[in-house]
């Protein structure tokens, strides 16, 4: 199936899970074709698999697989929209499917910010799926959960935010029109004012809706390291220093029990798209962006990529069990990557 520019839209794909539930996504085969696929790559997220068509057209052309899946409850997939809820059961029956279907194929999870969390949840579901199937995880700008979203690192809420993301994307199947500035400030007021979770009565929102408001501001914080410390498959995890869960990206990559990465650059949470100074733009081109650091790391893991030098880093410093924490840091001003280990590294 093409567009109107003649670009690959993917094929229609369908998972139900066991409770009858239907998830829908789209499916685009590596360009080398079934039998020449190297690997398949998994991207679960709320924002629409249609809209994730030049990212999927990527991999496809690195020699993956590459099905994007709506999550439950958004757009084209069944089920009740649940921030936060059903990542981690539906990730474990997705995986079931899919390495079922494409036997000996190694699995790369890859998101940015919510469809990051999905991936880690399928990861840390990944036992029940087949062993060694999940050969990695690429966590790009990562909201991992309902707490770290809704509180700064100081232990602030993040008012504001969440109530402009909440009314976009935490209630209905497709996005709500953002609320204009001058409402943004009035709700932000009536939170002050009344409280946080109390404010959502003045919404016009649903029982259901405010349950779930409520869900956000009294979830308690993820302790990473139990989580998700029995993962076995390395993690590489992108950040931007301008980034509002930089502090989170860098405790996952610190609290991963195996090898873990962690880049970062001048950019924020719309990563280099985001970067509207050209001359910055022109450097971060300059320094092959972040392919420069996503193609070599999956190379040093032996899943297809670009090598390059620097990977030579990511070799254990020490016999297993250790595990190496590397990172790789764009200089803003001299548009040149650093790669190295970590102290703890």
């Amino acid at each position: 199936m093409t567009d109107d520019r003649g670009h690959d839209r993917g094929h229609d794909h369908r998972c139900p899970m066991p409770d009858g539930t239907l998830l829908r996504g789209r499916w685009w085969e590596a360009r080398a074709g079934r039998e020449g696929a190297r690997g398949l790559v998994v991207i679960r997220t709320p924002y629409g698999a249609d809209l994730h068509a030049s990212t999927a057209r990527s991999w496809s052309g690195r020699g993956y697989h590459c099905l994007v899946q709506d999550v439950r409850g958004r757009y084209r997939s069944e089920g009740a929209w649940s921030p936060y809820a059903h990542e981690h059961d539906d990730g474990t029956h997705v995986l079931d499917r899919l390495t079922a279907e494409h036997p000996g194929l190694p699995v790369v999870l890859y998101g940015a910010s919510y469809a990051a969390h999905a991936a880690l949840e399928a990861a840390r579901a990944a036992r029940g799926a087949g062993e060694g199937a999940v050969a990695a995880v690429i966590a790009l700008v990562p909201a991992l959960g309902l707490a770290e979203t809704a509180w700064n690192t100081d232990g602030e809420p993040q008012i504001r935010h969440r109530i402009g993301w909440w009314h976009e994307h935490g209630r209905t199947r497709r996005p709500a029109p953002p609320l204009p500035p001058d409402e943004l400030d009035r709700r932000t007021a009536q939170a002050h004012e009344y409280g946080v979770i109390e404010a959502a009565d003045h919404w016009g929102w649903t029982p259901e809706e405010r349950a779930a408001w409520r869900r956000l501001w009294t979830a308690p914080p993820i302790d990473l390291s139990a989580r998700y410390g029995r993962i076995t498959a390395p993690l590489l995890v992108v950040s931007g220093d301008e980034d509002f869960f930089h502090h989170d990206a860098r405790r996952l990559a610190d609290a991963w029990n195996a090898p873990s990465h962690f880049a970062t650059g001048p950019w924020g949470h719309l990563l280099v798209g985001g970067v509207t100074d050209g001359a910055l733009r022109a450097r971060i081109a300059g320094a092959g962006g972040l392919k420069h650091v996503i193609d070599p790391w999956l190379s040093a893991h032996g899943l297809p990529g670009a090598p390059a030098e620097w990977t030579g880093i990511l070799a254990p410093a020490s016999a297993p069990p250790a595990a190496p924490r590397t990172r790789s840091v764009l200089d803003p001003v001299s548009g040149a990557w650093r790669h190295e280990r970590t102290a703890d590294g």
